[in-house]
C-alpha cells in the first residue's frame, strides 16, 4: 500500500471522528459548512505559510492561474455545494442511511475518471471497488438507522435521499477537477485553493439569504466550538488535505472508494464512545470491506506506482507536503 492510499484511509479514519462531533453542532448545513471552510483555510495559510519559511517552497501561495481554475471549480462543486447537501442528508436521514446513499460516490467517480481522465481499473481493482461499496453499505443500512436521525432539521425521506445522492456527485465530479489542478500544484496547496473558493462561495450564499448575522450569533454560542474545532481540525483540514495527497499518487476510483470506508471507522468510535453495540453484521461487512480495499488498491507488478500525468509540475517529494 502506498502513499496515497495511506493517505485516503487516514483522512477516512479522521472523517469517521469528525462525523461524531459534527452531529453534535447546531448549525444549518449552510451555517457549518462555511465556517468550517473560513476556518480550515485559515489553517492551511497557516501551514503554507511555515512550509514556505522552512524553505520548502518559493513562495506562499500558489500562482499558477490553471490550478486557481480547475481547482477553483473543484471547491465550488466539491465543498460548497457537494458538502452543503451531504450536511443537509445527514440532518434528515441520520449518519447510517445518508452514508448509505453517499456510498454511490465512487461508482461516479470512476465512470468520470474513465470519461474524462481516461482512468483505467483492472479488474481485479474494479471487484475491490464493487466488494468495498457493497460491503459498507450493507453494514450502514442495518435496521435502526431511522432513529438515528438527529431531529434537528428535519425534512422529508425523498429529500434526504436527493440530497445524498446530489452530494455524492458532487463529490466525483469535484474529484475530477481537483485531479485536473494537483498537475500545478502540491496537494497542500491544492486544499487551500478548494477550501478558500469554496468558503467564499459558501459565504456569498449566506449573504443572499441575510444568514450571516445569525451565524455570527451561533458560532460564539458557549460549548458550540467545543465539538466543532476538532471537527474542522481532523474532517476538514487534515482530511481534505491527504484526500488531496491521495489524488496526487491515486486514480479518482481508488481515492473516493477508500475515502468513503468512513463508516466502517465509526463502529469502533460509536461503540466505545456512544456505547452502542457492534452486531455481527457490522463486523462481517467490516472485514468484506477490508478485503475489497486490499483488491482495489492492488497493482501489478509492472505497473506504475501512480496515476499521475506525466506533465504533473510537482515533485514527488512536494507531494507529500
Amino acid at each position: 500500500m502506498g502513499i496515497g492510499e495511506t493517505a485516503a484511509l487516514t483522512a477516512a479514519l479522521l472523517w469517521a471522528v469528525a462525523s461524531l462531533l459534527y452531529g453534535r453542532v447546531r448549525l444549518s448545513a449552510w451555517e457549518m459548512n462555511c465556517s468550517k471552510n473560513v476556518i480550515a483555510s485559515a489553517f492551511l495559510l497557516i501551514q503554507l505559510g511555515v512550509i514556505f519559511l522552512l524553505g520548502h517552497s518559493e513562495s506562499w501561495l500558489p500562482a499558477h492561474t490553471s490550478a486557481w481554475l480547475w481547482l477553483g471549480f473543484s471547491g465550488v462543486i466539491g465543498i460548497t455545494l457537494g458538502d452543503t447537501c451531504y450536511f443537509r442528508s445527514l440532518q434528515i436521514l441520520g449518519p447510517r442511511e445518508s452514508l448509505v446513499v453517499f456510498t454511490t460516490a465512487p461508482l461516479f467517480g470512476a465512470a468520470l475518471g474513465w470519461i474524462f481522465l481516461q482512468e483505467h481499473l483492472t479488474l481485479v481493482n474494479i471487484a475491490g471497488m464493487l466488494i468495498t461499496v457493497s460491503a459498507v453499505a450493507w453494514v450502514v443500512s442495518e435496521k435502526g438507522a431511522a432513529s438515528e436521525a438527529p431531529g434537528l432539521y428535519p425534512g422529508s425521506r425523498k429529500a434526504g435521499i436527493f440530497f445524498g445522492v446530489m452530494g455524492a456527485v458532487c463529490q466525483a465530479v469535484g474529484q475530477i477537477f481537483a485531479k485536473k489542478g494537483l498537475a500545478y500544484c502540491t496537494p497542500v496547496e491544492s486544499a487551500f485553493i478548494r477550501l478558500v473558493v469554496a468558503a467564499v462561495g459558501a459565504v456569498i450564499v449566506l449573504l443572499c439569504l441575510k444568514r450571516t448575522r445569525s451565524l455570527m450569533t451561533e458560532i460564539r454560542r458557549p460549548g458550540l466550538l467545543k465539538a466543532f474545532l476538532p471537527a474542522v481540525t481532523m474532517g476538514t483540514w487534515l482530511g481534505i488535505w491527504l484526500s488531496q495527497v491521495c489524488q496526487a499518487h491515486c486514480s479518482v476510483a481508488v481515492c473516493i472508494t477508500l475515502l468513503n470506508v468512513s463508516p466502517l471507522f465509526a463502529i469502533p468510535l460509536v461503540w466505545y464512545f456512544q456505547k452502542q453495540q457492534i452486531t455481527r453484521r457490522a463486523i462481517t461487512g467490516s472485514v468484506v470491506a477490508v478485503l475489497g480495499v486490499a483488491l482495489l488498491v492492488a497493482r501489478p507488478q509492472d505497473s506504475p506506482q501512480s496515476a499521475d500525468s506525466p506533465d504533473r509540475a510537482a515533485t514527488e517529494s512536494q507531494k507529500a507536503q
